[in-house]
């Protein structure tokens, strides 16, 4: 899921004992990102995809009935033994540990980039991208989902809570910050927004990380300092005087490499 160095340690604990609630998460396994996923992917029966930061293996398995072979790709051998054991009867999923930004595949190698819920964590995320364009064949389609601050005035609260939340959190960027993002790494824009929203309880979201009391405390307290802005763009949800609920937006976007008379869109 992440980019850090295996075995690093995290206040809460680490993906060790965070890979069970990956495993089981709803949100993950599903959630409504996913299908705009793969229709934005359109993965073929010829085609050769690669999932980063796969985590428990929940998107790249709902490519392999799709494509030729995919590949789950992610830095954690706790989150691959987990793919794997889910999804470890699927004949054309295979499961590669490397990190996103040095994945070893040959150039222009894949049809098929998939990153969702995983680039916010990547600390050197010039170099993923990057390493996308490389092993990406001309024409071949790159999508993303993340976590997105909808607007740069809240920046600094969602940077926070995110930070209280997840030892391992690097960034939540704007749709701008991604589009430019991908242009500095050679991938061509064609569509992406911010329209998707994650409903969440509290309890879950805090649950999915395994926090000791004094995580979950500063947590709770940055969402009763929430201003007007952020409790409207986050459509945050109180019940005697703490946070209940809250919908998280997220990014999803389509870039190609360059190549065959590709143009770029006009998502906005």
């Amino acid at each position: 899921m992440n980019e850090r160095v295996p075995g690093e340690h995290e206040p809460g604990g680490g993906w060790a004992e965070r890979a069970p609630a990956y495993l089981a998460s709803a949100v993950h396994a599903d959630g409504p990102s996913l299908p705009k996923v793969l229709a934005l992917a359109r993965p073929g029966p010829s085609d050769r995809c690669l999932d980063i930061g796969t985590g428990a293996g929940h998107t790249a398995a709902r490519l392999a009935p799709l494509a030729a072979e995919v590949i789950a790709l992610d830095p954690e051998p706790a989150m691959l033994a987990s793919a794997r054991e889910r999804y470890g009867n699927l004949p054309n999923l295979r499961f590669l540990q490397a990190p996103g930004h040095d994945t070893g595949l040959a150039d222009g190698s894949v049809d098929v980039v998939t990153a969702r819920h995983t680039l916010h964590h990547h600390r050197d995320l010039e170099a993923t991208l990057r390493e996308v364009a490389r092993v990406l064949r001309p024409g071949g389609r790159f999508v993303l989902v993340d976590e997105a601050t909808p607007d740069p005035a809240v920046d600094a609260w969602f940077d926070a809570l995110e930070r209280a939340r997840d030892a391992t959190h690097v960034r939540a960027y704007t749709l701008a910050e991604w589009r430019r993002m991908l242009a500095g790494a050679g991938l061509l824009w064609i569509a992406g927004d911010v329209y998707t929203r994650y409903r969440q309880r509290v309890e879950d979201w805090l649950g999915l990380m395994r926090l000791g009391p004094s995580g979950e405390a500063e947590v709770r307290r940055l969402f009763r300092r929430a201003g007007s802005m952020e409790r409207r763009l986050f459509d945050i949800e109180f019940a005697d005087g703490e946070a209940v609920r809250f919908s998280l937006p997220m990014a999803v976007a389509l870039a190609v490499r360059a190549g065959h008379g590709d143009t770029e869109g006009a998502g906005a």
